[in-house]
């Protein structure tokens, strides 16, 4: 990447896809503020073990989409963003890791006016800062420090050109693709073995 991608506004977008036999990928994606992709990052599939699964109980799906996952991603991108947005809360566990804004999306369950200005202005739990964005309610965890009106203020740009929900999407095609294509390439190794 060049310095001036450097010095773009950057906003990362943090997901995971969730398969049964192969377990759970995730993926990041940075966009500018115009909603184009700078960078992308996906992981490896990620299968708790059955010993996990038992110690963790309730709390393996935060561990691994959080801890394993969200950390490795958001450590491997070169690009400095100014938020960080998830569609799942279990990855808000990022934020033990990782110290910039960071907040789940998720959507308004009673619509909300089309205007970025309105924002709650008091937080879904004392810890939790929220605010409404459009059709969206962005909640951060309790490790979280941002003001509603700051990161109000930071999305400003974004959110004229990019629905909030629509980069999660895009991950999740780019996920399936990846996986379409590394069956599809073990498909011919196969068909070339039982040639030879």
């Amino acid at each position: 990447m060049s310095a001036l991608c450097n010095s773009l506004p950057a906003f990362g977008f943090l997901t995971v896809v969730e398969d049964e036999q192969h377990g759970f990928f995730g993926g990041y994606l940075v966009l500018s503020e115009l909603g184009r992709p700078l960078e992308f990052h996906c992981s490896t599939p990620v299968l708790p073990s059955k010993a996990q699964r038992i110690l963790y109980g309730r709390t393996l799906r935060s561990f691994v989409l959080g801890e394993l996952i969200g950390q490795t991603l958001v450590q491997k991108t070169q690009l400095p963003v100014q938020v960080l947005l998830t569609d799942l809360e279990e990855m808000l566990g990022v934020g033990l890791f990782w110290r910039g804004d960071l907040a789940w999306v998720s959507r308004c369950r009673e619509p909300v006016p089309n205007d970025l200005t309105q924002s709650s202005s008091a937080p879904t739990t004392p810890e939790r800062p929220s605010l409404a964005v459009d059709d969206y309610q962005l909640t951060g965890s309790s490790t979280c420090c941002w003001s509603p009106a700051a990161l109000n203020e930071v999305l400003t740009p974004l959110v004229s050109y990019v629905d909030l929900a629509e980069p999660f999407e895009r991950i999740r095609e780019a996920i399936q693709e990846a996986q379409r294509a590394t069956e599809h390439s073990a498909a011919e190794v196969n068909d070339h073995s039982a040639a030879a």
